[in-house]
């Protein structure tokens, strides 16, 4: 499995917890950290890390957070995505 399949699948789960937390399922929000935090630990294995949203190569900061996404646009597209999630 490649690194961009995970990060997909990650996502796909995220999505199905985001769903869950809003119906207010046990255990969910302490899982969607758990997925969460591999995500961020994928995106940064790399000293420049991928793009989560699209998969691109990005450049990690020195300091500060890492980069989880390599743009405005892929940023903007990941929140609508999880709106739509959460929205239905």
């Amino acid at each position: 499995m490649t690194k961009k399949e995970l990060i997909s699948l990650l996502r796909e789960a995220e999505s199905v917890l985001w769903e869950t937390i809003g119906k207010g399922g046990s255990g969910a929000e302490e899982t969607h950290r758990r997925i969460f935090t591999a995500l961020q630990a994928v995106a940064a294995e790399t000293p420049d890390g991928l793009c989560v949203s699209c998969g691109n190569a990005l450049t990690q900061p020195t300091t500060g957070r890492p980069r989880m996404y390599c743009g405005e646009a892929c940023k903007k597209r990941a929140y609508r995505a999880k709106r739509v999630q959460r929205e239905g």
